[in-house]
């Protein structure tokens, strides 16, 4: 495999990577709204924007978010790697 050819494999994991990071975001938050945060969820209505992060959800005490959390933390340490030991330089926030 030419290294051209590499570093495009390279390039399109990343962005794999940072797609399957938004996915366990999201389920991270679905599942969250349902279980330890459905109380919550009730207080806001479809369609309204409520900025979310990652340690909103640490200590819910549910397992299954551990999972999630974990997991996505786990991608998005994998997926800086492989930038940084490949000196990676592509805009993921406009894919």
């Amino acid at each position: 495999m030419p290294m051209t050819d590499y570093r495009e494999a390279l390039e399109e994991a990343v962005r794999t990577l940072h797609r399957v990071e938004i996915e366990l975001f999201t389920a991270m938050v679905n599942v969250g709204f349902k279980g330890p945060y459905d109380d919550l969820s009730r207080l806001h209505d479809v369609g309204e924007v409520i900025n979310l992060e990652v340690a909103m959800f640490e200590e819910t005490g549910d397992r299954n978010v551990d999972l999630l959390i974990e997991s996505l933390k786990k991608v998005a340490r994998v997926k800086q790697e492989i930038v940084d030991i490949n000196d990676i330089d592509i805009d993921l926030d406009q894919e």
